[in-house]
């Protein structure tokens, strides 16, 4: 098939998920996370809330996290902990607050400790309520062992159940910056015969000839094989992979052919220039082959569209 393009083209590179034909965990394309935004930090929020990023929107990529704090007043802040895979636009942030418990607590009157059956499930900050809870707006500062610190001193002799609820509000926030640094992939269309339509976006996780090539997109996963597509719209068909190269006048190609230096290439914008010579062959099909590059195109080396 001639020699194979570098694996350094397939997929994504955002250490630590190499990409999956050098042996990684995730063959999947896009970018990670580089930045989040937070317009609202919200207010009154227990250490308990926890802020999650939107999956990725390639199937198969990993699920950015991010560390979540709360300071003294409930207002969140966050930090990303793993900037994920696969992303391809800016992804949402939600909240979620920890959830209410009721425990059997114990306490005395004008004291600001009370002492549940167990702390399981209770955080700083959770706003606490029930019989001899002081009327004023009462929250968990601290734990000292199994004792429950409070912002205000129990109204009365506690022995009942007491509600521990989280009323954090207000926080809002959104990506703001995927990451621009990845190692350049090459951009295809494609259109898995298990797919509903043709998708541009995804993976090549591996070359199996210079033609046909085990790729990855949003529907799926299977072999695909270089396409000009068919009829005078260039239709891609199930089974296609379509991957456009331009010269350096701005005339653009469809691949047939791919090996590491060399591509065969057939007229997309029917504006062709003598950059790259065509000759009519087998069929009526204008084909012409030039060397390729993911850089800028000059003289007659063509530039092979990459994200």
């Amino acid at each position: 098939m001639g020699r194979p393009i570098n694996h350094k083209f397939f997929g994504n590179l955002n250490r630590p998920y190499n990409n999956f034909a050098t042996g990684g965990l995730t063959g999947v394309g896009g970018e990670s996370i580089a930045t989040v935004s937070v317009s609202n930090s919200g207010t009154l929020y227990s250490k308990g809330a926890v802020v999650t990023i939107s999956a990725p929107n390639i199937t198969g990529g990993i699920r950015a996290t991010v560390s979540t704090t709360a300071n003294a007043a409930g207002n969140i802040a966050v930090t990303i902990a793993n900037s994920g895979t696969g992303y391809t636009a800016t992804s949402t942030l939600s909240i979620s607050t920890a959830s209410a418990v009721t425990k059997v607590t114990t306490g005395t009157s004008a004291t600001t400790v009370i002492y549940p059956a167990t702390t399981s499930g209770i955080y700083v900050g959770m706003k606490v309520i029930g019989t001899g809870i002081s009327a004023s707006a009462t929250y968990v500062t601290s734990f000292t062992g199994a004792a429950v610190n409070l912002t205000w001193p129990n109204a009365t002799t506690i022995s009942t159940s007491v509600n521990f609820v989280d009323v954090g509000t207000g926080f809002a926030g959104i990506v703001s910056a995927l990451t621009t640094t990845t190692q350049n992939a090459l951009r295809i269309t494609t259109y898995l015969t298990t797919g509903s339509s043709a998708v541009t976006g995804g993976d090549i996780l591996k070359q199996d000839s210079s033609r046909k090539y085990l790729v990855q997109n949003s529907q799926g996963r299977g072999v695909v094989k270089l396409s000009a597509g068919t009829g005078t719209n260039h239709v891609l068909e199930p089974g296609g992979m379509q991957l456009i190269a331009t010269d350096f006048g701005g005339s653009t190609y469809y691949v047939l052919k791919l090996t590491a230096r060399r591509v065969t290439l057939t007229d997309r914008s029917g504006t062709s220039t003598a950059l790259v010579t065509l000759t009519t062959g087998t069929g009526g099909v204008k084909t012409g082959s030039a060397k390729w590059t993911l850089g800028a195109a000059t003289g007659t080396i063509v530039t092979l569209s990459n994200a």
